[in-house]
């Protein structure tokens, strides 16, 4: 009986000599190699023609792939394999495939592995029930659910393909990036498993405690929480949202950078700032537009459009709640009911004031107002008192041929329902106005005083109050010399009034021969 055995384990011996030696013949064509297992089994009878089956700590080799499992079953005729138990693919010793089942195609060097999957490629793991291994193209795909894990997210979705030799990943359907610090929604991106960068190919939401970030194309380096984004994006931050054609964000920092079609809205002041370049930082709430910059204030359903070469915002003291918004250089702006122009510009939020320096022009209901500066206060959003400080002036046209003039030192107007009824003139009180007897001017009355209050009514004087040394004359109109019907001063500058939106931005330098007071030199930071 052990004569029997010898011979019996000498031929099984041989036999697999035989075999080895076949298929070291055939490496070169790509034949799947044995290299160990526990039992080998000819299934010729139960499996077909050329089919073995191992079974036991079974190893396999194709080309610089390594294959690991509990039992498998070769076709020799179609270079095929199925394993089952402990799957373990090792390729070029940096790749770690395992499941429960594989089915490997040795001519399209194609595995596919199913049931509990995980790949592991040095710090990445993908795992998926369904992963099919292209290494010939060095692509891994899922097409029913993944997940790929990394030192810093968590990325899942309904399909994937992952290259392990470049470390690119794309998902497609449902993706979710999981961050400690924000969350990635996504129908289509990339991911660089080795840079960490995320390419935005999709509509993509970005969702943090602080803001949430939105764009179709773009990118976001999650290592250095930077962004570039390409196409319809915007930066929500609550009260205040940021959108441009191209956005540059650096998270850390708070840092918005937008180069064309930058729009800073703010929710809580109803204020809008655009422009073909500007920036927000949402930490410290400072914010600057230029190249065709337009602040918008709305005002109820009416809106306020003003352009300035740059613009500025920025909190006083460093408190948020506190702003103020700057306007730099040929300043123009326009609302159906007011329009104006000035050099240079300063808004308060806290007290809705609005400042203009350096030769300010304002019409409002009619009415021209000049002066070394000018002030426009807002309460609920609506106008109700204008300052006209150092050589104020206004004019309001009774006619073609007439104009109504008061003029001053120091003038206050104030306004009801956005009408100018009554102002107030404190030192060198002058005016010249046109009484009418129904549609006719019956003449020109001139009068003088330090301080004088006029009430107007549908925009025309109603009542003149003088104070303090008053003296006047009426005269009829055809009387007067041309030059006695205009105060020192006069300019009536309505070639230089914005009619609409288009002509804030084309601005016109003003000739005139009057004496004006230089404030060049004047500091208006607040």
């Amino acid at each position: 009986m052990n004569f029997l055995k010898a011979i019996i384990l000498l031929l099984v011996t041989f036999t697999g000599s035989q075999i080895a030696f076949s298929q070291e013949e055939q490496r070169g064509k790509g034949t799947i190699l044995i290299e160990y297992a526990d039992f080998l089994e000819g299934a010729e009878k139960r499996l077909g023609k050329n089919v073995q089956a191992l079974k036991g700590n079974v190893k396999m080799r194709h080309h610089n792939t390594i294959m690991f499992c509990d039992s498998a079953i070769i076709f020799r005729d179609s270079n095929k394999v199925e394993a089952f138990g402990s799957i373990h693919v090792i390729q070029n010793d940096t790749i770690n495939l395992y499941g429960d089942k594989l089915f490997y195609d040795g001519d399209e060097e194609m595995a596919q592995v199913r049931e509990n999957v995980r790949l592991v490629n040095k710090k990445v793991v993908l795992t998926t029930n369904h992963l099919d291994y292209d290494r010939r193209d060095d692509v891994a795909y899922y097409f029913n659910g993944g997940k790929i894990v990394d030192e810093s997210n968590e990325l899942v979705s309904s399909l994937g393909f992952y290259y392990p030799r470049t470390g690119e990943v794309n998902f497609k359907d449902s993706v979710v990036l999981t961050n400690p610090d924000y969350l990635i929604y996504s129908d289509t991106l990339k991911y660089y498993t080795r840079t960490e960068v995320v390419e935005i190919l999709g509509p993509t939401d970005i969702v943090s405690d602080q803001n949430t970030i939105y764009s179709e194309l773009g990118f976001y380096d999650t290592k250095k929480d930077e962004a570039r984004l390409l196409k319809n994006n915007y930066i929500d931050g609550g009260e205040q949202t940021l959108r441009g054609d191209t956005i540059y964000y650096d998270r850390k920092n708070g840092f918005g950078e937008v180069f064309s079609s930058m729009e800073l809205e703010d929710t809580a002041n109803n204020v809008i700032i655009t422009g073909n370049y500007g920036f927000y930082n949402e930490l410290s709430e400072r914010a600057m537009a230029t190249r065709r910059a337009v602040l918008k204030q709305v005002y109820g359903t009416d809106t306020l459009f003003l352009h300035a070469d740059t613009l500025r915002a920025d909190p006083v003291d460093d408190d948020p709640e506190n702003k103020i918004v700057r306007a730099f250089h040929h300043v123009q702006f326009y609302r159906y009911d007011l329009q104006g122009r000035c050099d240079s510009m300063v808004y308060n939020f806290r007290d809705s004031t609005n400042t203009f320096y350096h030769e300010p022009v304002i019409w409002a209901q009619g009415n021209q107002m000049t002066a070394g500066t000018i002030k426009l206060f807002t309460r609920n959003r609506a106008l109700y008192k204008a300052e006209m400080i150092d050589n104020a002036f206004l004019i309001a046209p009774e006619d073609t041929m007439h104009y109504n003039q008061i003029k001053g030192k120091l003038m206050t107007g104030f306004f009801r329902d956005n009408q100018l009824f009554k102002i107030d003139v404190d030192g060198n009180g002058q005016t010249i106005y046109y009484p009418k007897d129904r549609e006719y001017v019956i003449g020109v009355n001139r009068a003088e005083s330090s301080n004088l209050t006029i009430f107007l009514e549908n925009r025309k004087v109603d009542t003149i109050v003088l104070r303090n040394q008053p003296s006047g004359n009426m005269n009829p109109p055809l009387i007067l010399a041309p030059e006695a019907t205009k105060l020192d001063g006069f300019a009536w500058l309505e070639e230089y009034r914005p009619k609409d939106y288009e002509s804030i931005f084309n601005f016109k330098k003003m000739e005139l021969d009057v004496k004006r007071n230089d404030y060049s030199g004047y500091q208006f930071d607040q």
